[in-house]
């Protein structure tokens, strides 16, 4: 059996924290909890964390801002639990970095369900066998000029800094590296990146694959990944 993920929440309702908190922890995690943003930062430094579930309606600075900070960090699995449910607000917390946004009330079984995909996602991304990925060392080659560092969740990018991803964008770099020249359509990637939702949205790939290219564009880097209507998404490096 793997080892159960270390979680944090932040929510400012002390029913639903306190609440969350007993239904993880007698369900075997270890959990720690914070009711504001400025709380969370200042024990983030000192408490073991792989998984932060984030409410957006935070006093002080919101659920939208510990995420977009966090996912730049590219080591946590970000859940965000969240009254509001418009299309624009689920948008919103995908692009901040988000791996999953959920719409309260949660059903807690349905969230164990949930941070037990996402934490076998990223215990796969950890434990990638460097046979598969590098004779030599943790980095897939992805072309002369950037790696894919596996242990860091970044690219590395030769005579540059890295580039920290989210562990879903890591995932869907890694899925399209694996199949590169081949175009892998939507729906397969939407199976592949969110196996925990039966009723998952086509343009979530879009919105991660945005970041993606927003982020590489700000190293100068072009991403070789296309876009082809009506088929889906293909990794096609320059010969």
């Amino acid at each position: 059996m793997y080892k159960k993920p270390n979680i944090a929440i932040i929510e400012d309702n002390e029913d639903l924290r306190d609440e969350l908190k007993f239904f993880l922890g007698a369900n075997g995690y270890r959990v720690w909890e914070s009711s504001s943003a400025e709380l969370f930062w200042r024990q983030l430094h000192a408490e073991p964390t792989d998984i932060v579930l984030i409410d957006v309606g935070l006093p002080g600075e919101d659920g939208y801002g510990i995420v977009q900070h966090l996912s730049k960090l590219g080591r946590y699995g970000l859940i965000m639990l969240t009254a509001r449910g418009s299309q624009n607000d689920k948008l919103l917390g995908l692009q901040s970095g988000a791996d999953l946004y959920l719409i309260k009330p949660i059903n807690f079984s349905k969230l164990i369900e949930q941070i037990n995909v996402l934490w076998q996602r990223l215990l796969a991304n950890n434990v990638m066998s460097s046979n598969d990925l590098s004779e030599t060392s943790g980095d897939l080659k992805i072309e002369s000029d950037f790696q894919l560092d596996i242990a860091n969740y970044q690219v590395n990018i030769v005579g540059q800094s890295a580039i920290a991803l989210t562990p879903i964008e890591f995932s869907l770099m890694s899925k399209l590296l694996e199949n590169q020249g081949l175009v892998q359509s939507k729906q397969d990637l939407c199976d592949y990146l969110w196996m925990d939702d039966n009723e998952v949205e086509l343009h979530r790939v879009d919105v991660v694959l945005s970041r993606l290219r927003a982020k590489f564009r700000s190293h100068g880097v072009k991403l070789p990944i296309r876009s082809i209507f009506g088929k889906g998404v293909v990794y096609k490096p320059k010969r």
